[in-house]
């Protein structure tokens, strides 16, 4: 998703009695329509209430998404269950909103697949399993410690409970010289 700007705006209901100034963030679409087509729902409800959106039962554009920063400000108490559906209307600011589950009618065909690629991210993580491996080399080196590591893997043994180790010279007999000149 490419933020396209920002903009300080300011919500408000229909009787000005909530209205609060927001900083948004502008991008080219949130998400599909939703629903993803028309759900046919007959609400049992009292005729006082007064729903925020009398078409949410309808497919239509997604002008704003507002986060949990304000999510809770929004909600006022009272909730009502529905009859025998599984709906519940929760008051709001902007009066009822209708939430639960339609059950089997709407079926969405499609399948979503998400995908977040960010170089900079993709970067910190490499280098996060760099940070990972420090200490581990997979070249060979020929460092003074490896090969002192590489001559004691040699010559030091654990043999029945005790260790042995190599003496740290050996004499090559074809080097000695003859005593008889």
């Amino acid at each position: 998703m490419t933020i396209n700007g920002g903009v300080t705006t300011s919500i408000f209901n229909g009787d000005l009695s909530f209205k609060k100034k927001l900083n948004l963030l502008v991008v080219r679409r949130i998400t599909d329509l939703t629903p993803p087509q028309i759900i046919n729902v007959s609400l049992d409800m009292p005729n006082e209430i007064k729903l925020a959106d009398y078409k949410f039962n309808i497919p239509g554009k997604i002008d704003v998404l507002l986060g949990v920063e304000i999510f809770y400000e929004l909600l006022r108490p009272g909730q009502i269950y529905c009859g025998d559906s599984r709906l519940l209307l929760q008051n709001t600011v902007f009066g009822y909103v209708v939430s639960g589950s339609v059950g089997d009618e709407v079926r969405d065909n499609n399948i979503h697949c998400g995908l977040i690629r960010d170089s900079d991210l993709n970067t910190t993580l490499r280098y996060f399993g760099e940070l990972e491996s420090i200490g581990v080399k997979n070249e060979n080196c020929s460092s003074e410690e490896d090969v002192s590591f590489e001559m004691f893997k040699q010559r030091v043994h654990f043999k029945n409970g005790r260790y042995e180790v190599e003496l740290p010279w050996k004499i090559y007999s074809n080097e000695l010289s003859d005593n008889f000149s």
